[in-house]
């Protein structure tokens, strides 16, 4: 097997002019690059205090990150996937915004977008150094497990159960973009003064005004899904509050026997979607429902991707 295994930032942000880098107007700008939510996160903000806030949105997107990774024993994403059916367990509020979000996506996606694809995932060994084909029988038993009308979920209480042992859920495709939103909000809250560059491998966030264009906004470059990393097909223009998302079948993806086997998985048939297109852009003012949706267009047919996005206000950019 010829493997080829890698996660690939697909947004390059644009903040420079032709000249030269940004440069804040008021107080200085810091940028500090971490590996969290199982990528290369970089978090850039200029104005007062600017080192401060990359730091605590580090802190913020640390301590969600150890709420929602299902791999981490002491997470409440954890504590569900090894309880037994009918057995309520508590989610933080992150979980439980995230479920809901979910939920809704999967509902009117026509279950296109679903966080009990687990057990199909662990599977493949996407995030395994030797990833590889699973057989059509054992893709099948996995299949039974799956599917959103599985889940009861208790909004006002916070709590999830599963309605059949071996149904498990993984907040992997919606988790990033929710981590970008609550880091915005926070930044909104506490430093709405500055401005404020969040890239979380795909997931992309801004906040503030570029000081460098007039009308404040940033500019937004879309990975080229047949080019190398750093090299862009398109830009787009996003303003304060936006987030722009991108799924691809270049992320993470293995080859063998001359086929290309990605890690957008469709719900149906545990199978990498094929809707026709290497990769989907959701660009709008929430950052977990343009996570969803992003993985949602890559599955569905591109005329249903295109009017779900609407529904949300959301533009969608197929490659």
């Amino acid at each position: 097997m010829k493997k080829k295994f890698c996660v690939i930032v697909s947004l390059i942000f644009v903040i420079c002019a032709a000249g030269g880098c940004a440069k804040p107007t008021n107080g200085g700008s810091f940028s500090d690059t971490r590996y969290m939510l199982d990528t290369v996160c970089t978090v850039t903000a200029g104005g007062e205090d600017a080192e401060r806030l990359v730091s605590e949105v580090f802190d913020l997107v640390e301590r969600i990150e150890g709420e929602i990774d299902r791999f981490d024993q002491s997470s409440a994403v954890s504590a569900f996937n090894s309880a037994p059916a009918g057995t309520e367990t508590a989610l933080t509020d992150a979980c439980a915004d995230i479920v809901s979000a979910a939920l809704q996506i999967y509902d009117e996606s026509g279950g296109a977008f679903d966080i009990t694809i687990a057990p199909v995932e662990d599977l493949w060994g996407f995030k395994s150094d030797d990833p590889d084909v699973p057989d059509g029988a054992s893709i099948s038993a996995a299949l039974e497990h799956v599917g959103g009308e599985k889940l009861i979920f208790d909004p006002e209480n916070k709590t999830l159960a599963k309605t059949e042992d071996g149904v498990e859920i993984d907040l992997g495709g919606c988790g990033k973009g929710y981590c970008c939103q609550a880091a915005l909000d926070y930044i909104s809250e506490n430093y709405p003064n500055n401005w404020a560059i969040l890239d979380f491998g795909g997931n992309v966030g801004v906040f503030g005004k570029n000081p460098r264009t007039s009308d404040g906004s940033f500019t937004v470059g879309i990975q080229s899904p047949d080019g190398q990393n750093g090299a862009y097909s398109m830009t787009e223009t996003i303003f304060s509050g936006m987030s722009a998302v991108t799924s691809g079948t270049y992320q993470r993806h293995f080859v063998k026997d001359g086929v290309n086997y990605h890690h957008i998985l469709d719900p149906k048939t545990g199978m990498p979607a094929s809707n026709g297109h290497e990769s989907a852009t959701i660009i709008c003012s929430s950052g977990v429902i343009a996570d969803c949706l992003s993985t949602t267009c890559m599955v569905l047919p591109e005329g249903e991707g295109r009017t779900l996005a609407e529904k949300y206000g959301a533009k969608v950019i197929y490659q």
